[in-house]
């Protein structure tokens, strides 16, 4: 792809499948999508961590292809999403004095330093830092300081690190499909930017995006993540229970999964039927939807609970005002918002990315929960990537660097 500025490609590198989607950025930050390419990688990923290079490498070139010869363009550098139990999150704050009358942006620049300077195990990157409020003497909630007067400046950050190893396998893969990685923003940050409200994120809401092989929780509060985390488990949990029990190829599961399914047995006819095949036949059997449901909906319930756990343990206070908004594929299940609001004991919505005007003929596509991630990847780095934090040779694009100058020698 030619250098242009107007041009950002979004890679999301999921359990089930390769998600590349390319968007062009007007001006004032409007994002109108003009490609997407889908590959299936089944044998590649498990729960966010490359466990086969080479087929993941092949998923990630042919859904660059596709993507590619949709939008008409030649993809060489790529936005990428981060998942996985590996990633994880700390607060951390940072104060300065002022050198100046006035905050100057190496005021700036010092504070957030001294902020991200945190203790990590050697097998542990950063790989994103939230930049919060500042507070330059006792004015909180300041976005902007540069050119206030004051002595003392303070930031919070939130910072989301993740394994070295996990971290080196997934950019092994882009850079042997011939990509280059631009940028790296964990799943979690990327489906917030496609699905909450600022009003969401100003009192408190819990992102529940739940894809094939993970779970990310994100938890916003006064318009800011304070909680981020990952559980390994996701939809394909649920495909894999159904196919044992009914004795059906995973494909076959999926499929009656998605147009069947209901995260409410009670909900569902004692009659209605459905066809499948079963495995290792020719065979085709008639099944109760009911017994369908009754498959699934415990392990999607213990989806929800393990997240309602986590949340539980790690939110001290009450900082969920709002309500839960659940994502990613497994939302689009039947009923899972009913149930939802059971185990969370909370109102909860289904989060789909909002896709402008612009964008004709992806409205529709894109709207769905599983494209959360990889339109948040876009509208991140289309209104915000400007803003993060350049990272020195400590950070991960200093790192990601040197490990492909020393691989490659």
């Amino acid at each position: 792809m030619p250098k242009n500025e107007n041009t950002i490609v979004a890679l999301d590198v999921g359990t089930q499948k390769v998600t590349t989607l390319v968007a062009k950025v007007d001006p004032s930050g409007r994002v109108q999508f003009i490609g997407k390419g889908v590959a299936f990688n089944e044998n590649g990923i498990i729960a966010g961590s490359v466990v086969n290079m080479e087929a993941t490498t092949k998923a990630i070139q042919e859904s660059v292809k596709e993507a590619e010869k949709i939008a008409d363009i030649h993809i060489k550098s790529v936005y990428i999403g981060l998942s996985g139990e590996h990633v994880s999150s700390i607060n951390s704050h940072g104060v300065v004095t002022v050198r100046g009358r006035e905050v100057a942006q190496t005021d700036i620049d010092r504070v957030i330093e001294q902020a991200r300077n945190i203790s990590l195990a050697s097998d542990r990157q950063i790989v994103n830092v939230e930049i919060g409020e500042f507070v330059v003497d006792d004015q909180a909630g300041i976005r902007n300081p540069k050119g206030m007067a004051g002595r003392r400046l303070e930031v919070k950050v939130h910072i989301l690190t993740s394994s070295t190893a996990m971290l080196r396998n997934l950019a092994k893969s882009i850079e042997d499909a011939g990509l280059h990685v631009e940028d790296v923003l964990v799943n979690g940050i990327a489906a917030s930017w496609a699905v909450l409200e600022e009003d969401e994120k100003q009192l408190g809401v819990a992102l529940i995006d739940i894809g094939e092989g993970t779970t990310d929780i994100t938890v916003y509060h006064q318009g800011d993540p304070i909680y981020t985390a990952v559980i390994p488990m996701g939809g394909n949990y649920v495909t894999k229970d159904i196919s044992y029990a009914m004795r059906i190829p995973p494909v076959e599961a999926e499929r009656i999964k998605c147009r069947h399914g209901s995260a409410r047995p009670d909900y569902v006819s004692s009659d209605e039927e459905i066809e499948v095949s079963i495995i290792g036949t020719d065979e085709k059997k008639v099944k109760k939807v009911h017994f369908l449901a009754s498959v699934l909906a415990p392990r999607v319930e213990e989806i929800l609970m393990a997240a309602r756990k986590r949340l539980n343990e790690e939110m001290k206070e009450n900082v969920i005002q709002t309500n839960v908004v659940l994502t990613g594929g497994t939302a689009e299940l039947k009923d899972i918002q009913s149930l939802a609001k059971e185990v969370f004991e909370q109102p909860v919505r289904i989060g789909k990315p909002k896709i402008n005007e612009a964008s004709s003929g992806f409205q529709d596509v894109l709207s769905a929960p599983a494209f959360s991630s990889a339109v948040g990847i876009i509208n991140y780095f289309a209104n915000r990537g400007k803003l993060k934090i350049k990272e020195g040779s400590g950070g991960f694009f200093g790192w990601l660097s040197e490990f492909f100058k020393k691989f490659f020698e």
